[in-house]
């Protein structure tokens, strides 16, 4: 990919600070470049290389390898359909940290979310960084590789808030439609997928509610 080494000779000569090296991989071309100039890199590949869109912002932990964080950004070119990896590597530290990409391409938003939620990588100057899939009261970083194998403890209750045809058997389905009796009885109780052993180490233990009471509407007739 001829472009890929005329990208890097043009951030090289603008900014002779920026450590950049570049590898043309069979599934896509690859630049890396030091944390603290992705948006420039990141900028001109938009603005003059025409890669338009991100795709995907992604995080590797190579423990232990230092620096132990790989973040990765996905972009593609939809005039001539090529793609292009701009990787940066991340040291480990307490609050491991990049610039966000969001003023460049707003589509990071939610990518970038994510990376934080399950690594632990700030990005500085998102709008709203915060977790996208974890609670909010979630300790440590799930994607790590030192983050704690072992069970937690989930709540799974039965709410049969809508029971499509193909989840109730015709033969177990009232005459009349709606939500069979049994679901109907067994609403807001303990379901047998919740997990009851230990929680994983530094997991905060919620006991589980009393199982509501049945009533008069779930009761066979």
């Amino acid at each position: 990919m001829e472009r890929l080494k005329e990208l890097v000779d043009r951030v090289s000569e603008r900014f002779p600070e920026a450590s950049m090296s570049a590898e043309d991989a069979p599934d896509m071309a690859i630049i890396a470049c030091a944390p603290e100039h992705v948006t420039d890199v990141l900028r001109m590949a938009r603005d003059d290389f025409g890669f338009d869109m991100l795709t995907d912002v992604s995080g590797v932990d190579w423990l232990p390898r230092e620096p132990r964080y790989d973040v990765n950004y996905h972009l593609l070119s939809l005039a001539r359909m090529e793609r292009l990896r701009v990787k940066v590597r991340v040291a480990d530290a307490d609050e491991p940290t990049v610039p966000s990409a969001v003023p460049i391409y707003a589509g990071a938003n939610w990518h970038e979310r994510e990376v934080f939620d399950f690594f632990g990588i700030k990005f500085a100057g998102h709008p709203n960084l915060r977790r996208i899939l974890m609670p909010d009261e979630w300790i440590g970083h799930p994607l790590r590789k030192d983050y704690p194998v072992g069970g937690v403890p989930v709540e799974y209750r039965i709410e049969p808030a809508y029971v499509g045809e193909n989840v109730v058997p015709p033969d177990s389905r009232p005459a009349a439609g709606g939500v069979p009796a049994r679901l109907r009885r067994d609403r807001g109780r303990m379901s047998h997928m919740t997990w009851s052993g230990p929680p994983a180490t530094g997991v905060r233990r919620r006991e589980p509610d009393e199982p509501a009471a049945p009533s008069e509407e779930g009761q066979e007739s």
